[in-house]
């Protein structure tokens, strides 16, 4: 039996389900009982036993309808949060503390600059040094570290179709020719010199940032590292509008 079944069965035809109430149900239920009882003059008492069955049975499907749809339009029921026994005091979580990174001691016997500062314009590099921030070996070993991480050059090109296996091997074999794997493929014709260049900024574009070396080696902090590349910036900046180099460091080691 369908819910639709069961509203013929207790009100008839012209009733809407959707206007149907569970009072309304049991009201009904209650009249049709009544029709069928054995002093009802209506009462047909040998279908009387099937009619009663009926009707209980689309009064049960019914209210259940009812009530399903209702606890579908209110939603789930709220989660009801667990209560502490009487006498139970939760745990305190205690989280360790973040380990302190502290820079290390500028190293003695390195060389580090106290020159006049430059009145050009600097890479980020460069503007570590000139400020006194890191020696010339620390500067050195960053650049080493950045190269080594980049993706080699020939294979960036070979990934974008401009060269093949062979071609690499050709260029590296190719020792008599002077300058880097780029200009050695542009003497050989396998590259442009436009793809030549444009490579070269890929690679450049793909390796990591210096200032990352110099925090891991613990030379300087995050947050100086980004106050300095603001710096660098700001003297970058003004060179270029003419008006002269900005002052370097204060002894704080920002500017």
């Amino acid at each position: 039996m369908q819910p639709f079944d069961a509203v013929k069965i207790l009100f008839g035809e012209s009733v809407d389900l959707r206007r149907v109430t569970s009072a309304d149900v049991k009201s009904a239920f209650r009249r049709r009982v009544r029709m069928l009882h054995p002093d009802s003059g209506r009462s047909m008492s040998q279908h009387c036993g099937e009619a009663v069955s009926s009707l209980v049975s689309a009064r049960d499907l019914l209210v259940e309808h009812l009530q399903s749809a209702q606890q579908r339009a209110a939603g789930p029921p709220p989660v009801k949060q667990p209560t502490a026994a009487p006498g139970f005091t939760r745990p305190t979580i205690v989280r360790p503390p973040r380990p302190v990174v502290e820079k290390i001691p500028k190293k003695v016997d390195e060389r580090y600059y106290a020159g006049v500062f430059p009145t050009y314009k600097l890479k980020f590099g460069q503007f570590l040094y000139f400020c006194g921030e890191v020696s010339w070996q620390d500067l050195v070993r960053g650049m080493r570290w950045q190269r080594d991480q980049r993706p080699p050059y020939g294979e960036i090109a070979k990934a974008w179709g401009w060269l093949t296996d062979k071609d690499i091997q050709a260029v590296r074999a190719a020792t008599e020719l002077p300058g880097v794997f780029g200009e050695k493929a542009v003497a050989l014709g396998l590259l442009t010199e436009k793809q030549a260049a444009f490579l070269v900024r890929h690679q450049h574009h793909c390796q990591p940032r210096l200032g990352e070396f110099f925090v891991k080696e613990r030379v300087l902090l995050p947050i100086e590292v980004t106050r300095l590349l603001a710096a660098m910036e700001r003297h970058n900046m003004s060179i270029e509008r003419g008006t002269g180099p900005l002052p370097p460091c204060n002894p704080t080691g920002f500017l």
